[in-house]
């Protein structure tokens, strides 16, 4: 199973990155295929129905049609754990938004 998701951050580059990283990691353990693109907060709405998933480092308000999670756990380290659990589960389509 392949899955896009994106990643957002302010800059587009340095939150994103650690939690891309972690992310696929974690979805490779599970046998979930994830293709990453890297993108900054600012372009996200005009990035709805690209992906499966938002991941995003920084808050954000946008009420889209592809889920969007806040990844900040995977920086802090603070329920890292049962965030990487939420979005396998989102991928494999046991929950919508989040």
């Amino acid at each position: 199973m392949k899955k896009r998701i994106i990643f957002a951050c302010t800059s587009g580059i340095a939150t994103s990155t650690v939690a891309t990283e972690k992310v696929l990691q974690y979805c490779k353990k599970e046998g979930i295929e994830v293709e990453p693109m890297q993108s900054n907060v600012g372009t996200i709405p005009s990035q709805d129905g690209m992906a499966d998933l938002i991941v995003v480092t920084s808050g954000v308000k946008y009420n889209l049609k592809t889920p969007i999670i806040n990844g900040l756990p995977l920086i802090t380290g603070i329920g890292e754990e049962a965030l990487l659990k939420k979005i396998v589960d989102i991928l494999k389509g046991g929950e919508s938004n989040g």
